[in-house]
C-alpha cells in the first residue's frame, strides 16, 4: 500500500510542477484519493428481513 501512496503522491506533485517542501502534503493528498477510491468497491451490508414467530 506504501509503494501505491508513494507513486500516487509523485504524480500529484509533478503534476503541479513540483513544489518544494510540500511532500506531506502530498502524501495526505494521495492517502485520501486511494482510500476514497478503495470505499466506493465496498459493498453496504444487506440488512436483513425481520422474521415472525409463527403462531403455535
Amino acid at each position: 500500500m506504501s509503494d501505491d501512496i508513494n507513486r500516487r503522491a509523485y504524480a500529484l506533485w509533478e503534476q503541479d510542477g513540483r513544489p518544494e517542501g510540500q511532500d506531506k502534503a502530498y502524501w495526505f493528498r494521495a492517502i485520501a484519493e486511494l482510500t476514497s477510491e478503495a470505499a466506493k468497491t465496498i459493498k453496504p451490508v444487506r440488512k436483513r428481513a425481520v422474521r415472525t414467530k409463527k403462531a403455535a
